[in-house]
Order: structure tokens, then sequence, then C-alpha cells
């Protein structure tokens, strides 16, 4: 029989305590601003094990974006645009590779982590203060990467200093995921003894094509993430993107609005990085590109699904190459979770599986090392939709 102690013991791994809410004080952090103009805030939890004291999980959540008056201010009706409605504790299990839960996430999670709930609907990327408020932005806040530079900030503060991290893991899901491409450079840069790298659940974006065959629907809510679109979005939410990326646009004559799209500033990434990603992401497929998933199996969405899966197994070639310069550190690694699956965030211990390991245990063989390429760039090439193991 187990103990009084045993059994406290292991309800500590399984049962977490709720995260608290820490708001970010306007005096301090004046530009720190949800879409409605209320402060932002983020929720922050301690390392459980003091020899991960120096290591941190940022989590940028997703929720997605907006660039149309009538969709932003429905935003701001929720705590995706505004901290009226955030709750005063977060249940941190459910934080993907930030995730307290051990059983789930067993090499992080003793880790510092911290959760950026994201009220901005702009990506992560904004940098819209008071004085830049009009009528063309709706008078208002896309100030997500001031939020993130705020929290960034406070944390510095705190007696388990930021500043003194030794691993700094950025991850996201979704629209947070498309912040850790813009965002993940910078982190980099401010904390630079720091090994920086980033993890992103869908968050591997390409620029959207409309269906246009029979029953097709309309975005709707969601922002439009075709090419011809992002040069005004970079401006609304005056964006901060990747520098090199931004340089390189600049110096090619193309819009900086391209560095938003993530096989677009890629490249120019200078930190490790790890993707999980749905071989045919159903919230990019019906939300993005108008793609009707009640009429999946109908012979026109089929060959647009089919072209799409093709489109990002090409997009994700870049990251599934094995370069042998990266051993020594001059060029950044990259992991790969690809799973022919039609699904979203749908990410956990328990499925999908690719040879037999889950995105946590191919995320680990690829931060700790422990397996050669095999055990981390992995993608499955049986066809569209064809992984058993998908829910």
């Amino acid at each position: 029989m187990l103990s009084s102690l045993a059994v406290a013991s292991l309800l500590s791994i399984v049962v977490a305590e709720p995260v608290a809410l820490t708001m970010l004080d306007k005096v301090h952090y004046p530009h720190a601003k949800c879409l409605d103009g209320t402060q932002a805030g983020y929720y922050a939890q301690e390392a459980s094990s003091e020899v991960d004291n120096t290591k941190w999980v940022i989590y940028l959540n997703g929720g997605g974006e907006c660039d149309s008056e009538d969709a932003c201010k429905g935003a701001t009706e929720g705590a995706l645009g505004s901290s009226k409605y955030f709750e005063e504790t977060s249940d941190a299990s459910g934080w993907y590779l930030g995730s307290d839960y051990c059983p789930k996430n067993p090499d992080l999670c003793s880790w510092n982590h911290v959760l950026d709930p994201y009220c901005t609907q702009d990506l992560h990327t904004g940098q819209v203060t008071r004085s830049e408020l009009s009528d063309d932005n709706w008078h208002m806040y896309f100030s997500g990467h001031l939020v993130l530079e705020a929290i960034l900030d406070d944390l510095d503060k705190r007696s388990n200093s930021l500043k003194n991290a030794s691993e700094i893991l950025l991850s996201g899901v979704s629209a947070g995921g498309l912040g850790v491409w813009t965002n993940v450079d910078y982190i980099a840069a401010r904390y630079p003894l720091a090994k920086v790298t980033a993890a992103t659940v869908a968050g591997f974006y390409f620029f959207a094509t409309y269906y246009e065959g029979e029953n097709h629907t309309d975005p709707g809510g969601m922002a439009d993430f075709r090419e011809s679109a992002f040069s005004d979005t970079y401006e609304l939410y005056h964006a901060y993107v990747d520098q090199d990326c931004q340089q390189a646009m600049e110096a090619s004559g193309r819009s900086v609005g391209a560095c938003l799209v993530a096989n677009v500033s890629y490249p120019f990434v200078q930190a490790d990085s790890f993707v999980a990603q749905s071989q045919t992401d159903s919230v990019v497929l019906t939300g993005h590109d108008c793609w009707p998933g009640d009429y999946m199996y109908e012979a026109p969405e089929v060959e647009f699904m089919t072209e799409w899966y093709m489109n990002m197994t090409a997009a994700l070639a870049p990251l599934m190459q094995t370069d042998e310069a990266s051993i020594d550190g001059s060029t950044p690694r990259s992991g790969v979770f690809a799973a022919a699956c039609y699904t979203h965030g749908g990410f956990t211990s328990t499925y999908p599986l690719i040879n037999d390991m889950n995105m946590y245990t191919a995320f680990g063989n690829f931060y700790f090392n422990r397996t050669g390429p095999e055990g981390y760039k992995l993608s499955d090439d049986c066809g569209v939709m064809c992984n058993p193991t998908c829910q």
C-alpha cells in the first residue's frame, strides 16, 4: 500500500495548481493594451524543479486574427479582444509544450511556464500605440508585440528573472504559432546568453488561395490570408516582423507584409525550430481558403484538398532537409512532425502518431539530440488524411 506521502507526491504530478493572472499595470506598461484598450496580462508558473529554474517555455495563445471593423469589434466582446473577460486563473496542462502535466509533457513540465493569452487579434505582431489610433484602425489597439515586450519586461523584474534564463522555448499554436516566427529572433537578441528555440503547433502557414468551386464558402470573420492582402494587414497592425525578413523584402521590392506568413519568414529565422503541422489543416482550409468541409468527399473538393496537401508538403520540405552544417551550430536546426490528418491543433500525447511517436516524443528527440533525424524529422508519406491514429 502506498504511504500518504507517496500518494500526495503522485497527486502533485497529476493535479496542478491553477496559474494566477498577472495584470500589466498601465503606469509601467502603458502600451500593453488589448484590442479594446483594456490593459493586457499574462499567466506565469514558476519552475517546479530547482534544476529547471533557468529554463522557460513562453506560450503564445492562438485565437484567430481580424482585419475588418466588424470582426475586430466582435473580438472585443470576449477574451480574445478584451481583458475584461480574462479568467483569474488558467490551467497550464493545456499549454502544449508549456504544459505542467508531466505524463503528457515529461521533458518540459517542470520548467517555468508563461502564457500570453492573446487579446490583440494581430498575430502577436502589432505595435499600435494610443497616438496612432485613428479611423483607419477603428481606434483599436493592435499591440500584440508590445504586449509581449511588456510581459518580458515584467518577467525580467521577478526574483527568478528571465534575464538569468539559460534556455527559452517560444512556442505557440495557430495565430500564436505565426507569432513565434515573427518574434523568436527578437527574443534571441534580447537574451543572448540563453538558448532560444521556436516551436509551433498549427502555425506554419502559406498564402491562402480561395476555393471558388461549387459549394464554396466565405471567410466570415477570418482575416484575408491571400498574398495581395498582407500589405494592408501589415500597415493595419503596424506589425513587427523578423528583421532579416523585413530587410530582404524591402531590398527585393516585395511587401514586408509577406513576412507575416511562416513559410516566407522561416528562411530568415536564426533560431532552431520545431514544427507540428497537419498536412491538411482543417481551420486553414475551411476558414482562410473558403473550402467547404461539409462536401469534403466530393470530387472538386478532394482535388483542391489534395493540391493543398501537396503545397504543405512542399512548404515543409526545407525543414525536412538534413543540413550537416547544423551539427556544429553554424546553421539553425529544424524538426518536423507533419501528420496526414484533417485537424488543426489536435496534437496530443496519444494521437496522432508517426512511426509510433507522438509530437512530444519527436520534440524531445529534436531538442535534446536523443536521436538522429529519423526521430524528429517525421512526415507522413501515405497520402491525404491517411494516418490511422488521427482523431
